[in-house]
């Protein structure tokens, strides 16, 4: 039986596996299988590799296991403090290389009820927000920043306390207010 993953829309991906011309295998990521041999596809997952689905639209990558300086705890942090804001959008908690990356839904839970119905997964689209950054014992609570001359990720707040920063700019982070926060140690623009 082939391996497969089963994204929040709902589309079955499969590990197409091909040899390179040095004979190391490398892998695809396909939708149909039907067109392919079953020894064609990937049976068991290999070892240091994992399914990867982006938060922003959902798409699948097979990719080698990304090693994190977050822990599952600290990721708890941030999930229950936004689980407690009780925000009216859906939101997505990632793990980066060194950082806690907080995704938003473009339409409220409201909104995908009233106009996508049972097509919900099909739409949703999340976009980063908010990412906490892990430096040693530090966190930086960041936004990004449009305007040209800043353009980019800017640091708005540094501290040891992961929950102390999540609590203060979570609450923020479906408001206007989020941009009224500016670059740390600077006046504002």
């Amino acid at each position: 039986m082939p391996l497969e993953y089963i994204n929040r829309k709902k589309k079955a991906h499969y590990v197409k596996v091909s040899l390179t011309k040095n004979g190391k295998e490398r892998y695809y990521i396909i939708k149909d299988k039907s067109k392919l041999a079953e020894s064609e596809l990937l049976t068991d997952m290999p070892r240091g590799y994992e399914f990867y689905e982006q938060p922003e639209d959902a798409l699948v990558v097979f990719r080698k296991i990304v090693k994190s300086s977050v822990s599952k705890e600290e990721m708890m942090t941030v999930d229950s403090v936004m689980q407690e804001l009780k925000l009216p959008n859906d939101y997505i908690i990632d793990r980066g290389i060194n950082e806690i990356n907080v995704y938003l839904d473009r339409f409220t839970k409201k909104e995908n009820k009233d106009y996508f119905r049972d097509n919900i997964h099909l739409y949703q689209y999340y976009n980063l927000m908010l990412r906490f950054v892990k430096s040693g014992r530090n966190y930086k609570a960041e936004r990004f920043c449009h305007l040209l001359r800043f353009h980019g990720w800017i640091t708005i707040e540094t501290s040891d306390d992961l929950e102390f920063l999540a609590k203060k700019y979570c609450y923020h982070i479906n408001k206007e207010s989020l941009y009224d926060f500016w670059i740390e140690g600077e006046e504002d623009y």
